[in-house]
């Protein structure tokens, strides 16, 4: 890697924890675990109705406490943390990161197993360096949030090789 990691961070989902040990191999590190980005559904323009308000608060909350702990200048120069969470969590941040209306995060697509970095400036502001990059997977092993990327194995789309 270009860079050393000072955290590697991991949601309690189990498919979250796996990655995180398997980077952790990888990278010589033990994953911390940190409830505030459980998986979860937060306020939205859509996926709303079958997720009961008190949920959704704590969600919210949850997202945005994590946030304001992973998302603040470094004091002492150059940090990089390293968050393995899923794809709710990483599209609302994205739209935090971003200044937008937190409510279009199920606006934004995503790649599954993909990576995305936000980088956070000396005076707080944040920036999105890169988002759902699946440049590491093969492109028939790729899946998506919604339409994705455009292409998809079902016979109505070719299926790019």
């Amino acid at each position: 890697m270009p860079v050393t990691f000072g955290a590697l961070v991991t949601s309690d989902f189990t498919r979250a924890r796996e990655t995180a040990d398997d980077l952790g191999a990888i990278l010589g590190m033990k994953p911390a675990l940190d409830s505030l980005i459980h998986e979860c559904t937060p306020r939205g323009d859509r996926y709303m109705s079958s997720h009961p308000p008190a949920e959704v608060a704590l969600c919210d909350s949850n997202l945005n406490a994590a946030f304001r702990k992973y998302m603040t200048p470094s004091p002492s120069g150059d940090a990089h943390d390293l968050l393995v969470c899923h794809g709710n969590v990483i599209r609302w941040m994205v739209s935090k990161a971003l200044g937008m209306d937190t409510m279009r995060w199920p606006n934004l697509e995503l790649g599954n197993a993909s990576l995305t970095i936000v980088a956070v400036r000396p005076d707080g502001e944040t920036r999105l360096v890169m988002y759902s990059d699946v440049g590491h997977l093969p492109v028939d092993k790729q899946t998506w949030t919604g339409k994705g990327a455009g292409w998809t194995r079902t016979p109505s789309r070719p299926t790019m090789r």
